[in-house]
């Protein structure tokens, strides 16, 4: 696949294009032995992407570069690259192994991310350094969550019990692992993120807040002191999605959430969501899903 200027690279289309196994929740874990770059022929060229990228070297050596900006990682190395970030591979060792997990921003929706978690994704923006030099317990310790979310990834795909509990648990088990190590490895570049980063942070967070009974974009614009247009373009720039779309996640998360529970109504899903009535909420939902509400129950039951 051939990026034009300014597109993105999605993640059901990197896993894809590059053989990974595909996971319908926006989520993927993958370990890699023998690495050739001739494999990789599309990330070899600057890209951006719509997920975040956690990649640990395991063995060998790899240099890229990160907003043009050229790195080398060898042996007990970690990277933390943002979506926003434009990425390039340069070169990979043949005896490379290399541990990477990629996640968008369906899958903090999906797991619930809260807002007095959010913090643990602030490693992810411009203010911190994006590699972090592990000592060999440390990144003995990162393989292993690593490995371990492989396995609940796998036993998803397969519809083990509880598998996407698990999956998730597992997943913030990481990023506290992460925020420990944080005081150790962790170099602040500059006092603040960038202004889009932290708007798109701003955002995310009023949203998880508000979507309940707040669904227009201008009201979060006037809180964010931005126009919707400067808003939506940049959510866009940083996500893929544009921030209408975002509002429309969470709240589909929501309804989807409500509708599995057989002792709230439609009628009643539809209020706790403060829609104007049932008929509304009924037509928000089919456009988004293909069914009815009453059909995904009939299905999901």
């Amino acid at each position: 696949m051939k990026l034009g200027r300014g597109e993105i690279y999605k993640h059901a289309e990197f896993m894809r294009e590059n053989g990974l196994p595909e996971s319908p929740h926006n989520f993927g874990i993958s370990i890699f032995n023998d690495m050739h770059l001739a494999d990789f022929d599309n990330i070899r060229t600057n890209f951006r992407s719509d997920f975040t990228t956690i990649l640990l070297v395991k063995k060998g050596k790899i240099t890229g570069a990160l907003n043009r900006e050229e790195f080398t990682m060898s042996t007990n190395s970690l990277l933390l690259a943002s979506p926003s970030s434009n990425k390039k591979m340069i070169s990979i060792d043949k005896t490379a192994v290399v541990s990477v997990l990629s996640f968008t921003l369906d899958f903090l929706v999906a797991i619930g991310m809260p807002p007095a978690k959010m913090e643990l994704y602030d490693y992810f923006t411009t203010r911190y350094s994006p590699h972090w030099r592990l000592n060999k317990e440390d990144a003995l310790t990162i393989s292993e969550h690593l490995n371990q979310l492989s396995v609940r990834a796998d036993n998803l795909l397969h519809k083990a019990p509880f598998a996407k509990e698990l999956l998730h648990h597992t997943f913030f088990l990481l990023l506290y692992e992460l925020a420990s190590l944080s005081t150790k490895y962790q170099e602040q570049k500059a006092s603040n993120i960038s202004r889009k980063e932290s708007l798109v942070i701003s955002f995310t967070n009023l949203v998880q807040l508000q979507f309940r009974h707040q669904r227009n974009l201008q009201q979060y614009a006037e809180q964010l002191f931005v126009t919707p247009k400067y808003l939506t373009e940049t959510v866009k720039e940083m996500t893929g999605k544009n921030a209408g779309e975002v509002i429309d996640d969470f709240v589909m998360l929501e309804a989807k959430l409500l509708l599995d529970d057989p002792k709230l109504s439609i009628s009643q899903v539809a209020e706790l969501l403060h829609f104007s009535d049932q008929s509304f909420f009924g037509k928000f939902f089919k456009r988004h899903t293909g069914y009815s509400p009453k059909e995904f129950r009939a299905i999901h039951q």
